[in-house]
């Protein structure tokens, strides 16, 4: 394929460019590379997302007839990277925009589309997802909660866990099984649910960061009507396949890793790092890594491009960037020397400790969105064809 941009790609990449620097929060203090506490910048995450709503950013890939701009593949992976080349911070809905809204201006019903398509988008509603159970993670299909009919509504019982920002989040949309007489991947349906309710308690969990974003949450008797049913009660798996397949691709991540490696080679020289051969070895290899990483995207970006559909190659993405995000970060750490050992919080430590918190992140990248393990097996069963094991 041509790698060059078009001069439309060009003029789009100029457009969006002159709007981030005119409208980034000078407030934001985590332009690095490493990791930081999540919920420390709620409210700048909130306000980021409504200017983002407001330019019209938010549904940028969307077709023009469901209020998009229908841009290309080539488009959306611009607006990406002009995004990690900023440092722009995250949005504090980015599941319902991502997962939810897509989802829902497709298979929504028109009351939904109606009542929370403009709200998820504005940061106005926050939604959690609630998917994971504590038996019912990376075998989603395992899952224990249960939606039963009682008065004309849907009465949900159970616990989801491992759900990012329940405590700030005023609704979920969460899978249970409404017939466990049925087969695993049947009888499940997905419910938008209100988390102000009685009968539903947030149990933040502190992770080894200090921070709590990912939840418990427990339900006893919480209420659902049947116009926050998406698709039919029956149709819940199929709503979740169809969100998974929402999700953004490996392209995104690319300019991050570029820019985390060139910080790692300054970090390392700043540490006077650079004289060890190992040292090297390990700066050269992520260097390589991530250049291997931005082609493979190029390749995804090339079949999307001409209309092709995400296969099961697209667990070697998720395999890849999250075990070379994990060796880029402990060598950031372990060329700090003693001072890689220090608190992210204390006074002495680098870079106000963002690559302690980078390489605590990186600890969980290989397990959420599918852990390594779950990778391997779709890779040589979907991909290589190799039997499947007993």
């Amino acid at each position: 394929m041509d790698l060059r941009n078009s001069p439309e790609e060009e003029a789009f990449r100029a457009e969006f460019r002159a709007w981030l620097d005119a409208n980034l929060p000078p407030d934001w203090q985590h332009r690095g590379v490493g990791g930081y506490r999540e919920e420390e910048d709620e409210e700048i995450q909130r306000e980021w997302q409504r200017r983002l709503y407001e330019g019209g950013w938010l549904t940028l890939a969307w077709p023009r007839e469901r209020g998009g701009r229908g841009a290309t593949p080539v488009m959306q992976s611009i607006y990406q990277e002009e995004l990690a080349l900023s440092g722009a911070p995250p949005i504090i809905g980015r599941l319902g925009v991502s997962l939810l809204a897509p989802l829902l201006s497709v298979y929504g019903s028109d009351w939904q589309k109606e009542t929370y398509l403009a709200s998820i988008l504005s940061g106005e509603l926050v939604f959690c997802q609630g998917f994971s159970e504590p038996n019912a993670g990376s075998d989603l299909a395992a899952l224990q909660s249960r939606a039963e009919r009682s008065d004309g509504k849907w009465v949900l019982n159970g616990q989801k866990t491992w759900s990012s920002g329940a405590h700030y989040a005023d609704r979920s949309f969460l899978l249970a099984r409404t017939d466990p007489s049925l087969p695993p991947h049947h009888g499940i349906g997905m419910f938008l649910v209100d988390m102000k309710q009685p009968g539903i308690e947030v149990r933040p969990i502190i992770q080894m960061t200090g921070s709590g974003e990912f939840c418990e949450i427990f339900l006893s008797g919480a209420l659902v009507e049947d116009r926050d049913v998406v698709g039919s009660a029956s149709d819940g798996w199929r709503m979740a396949m169809a969100t998974f397949g929402f999700e953004r691709n490996g392209l995104a991540n690319a300019t991050r890793f570029e820019r985390a490696v060139a910080a790692l080679a300054e970090l390392t020289r700043q540490e006077g790092a650079g004289s060890d051969d190992t040292v090297r070895q390990r700066v050269a290899q992520a260097r390589i890594e991530s250049h291997i990483f931005r082609v493979n995207g190029l390749r995804s970006l090339t079949r999307a491009q001409q209309g092709m559909v995400p296969g099961p190659e697209a667990s070697l993405t998720k395999l890849f960037w999250s075990e070379m995000d994990k060796r880029l970060q402990e060598t950031a750490v372990s060329v700090q020397g003693m001072y890689g050992a220090l608190a992210p919080e204390s006074p002495w430590s680098i870079a106000e400790g963002q690559w302690q918190y980078g390489w605590m992140w990186a600890q969980a990248e290989t397990i959420y969105a599918g852990s390594s393990e779950i990778q391997r097996n779709i890779i040589a069963e979907r991909v290589l064809g190799l039997p499947r094991g007993r």
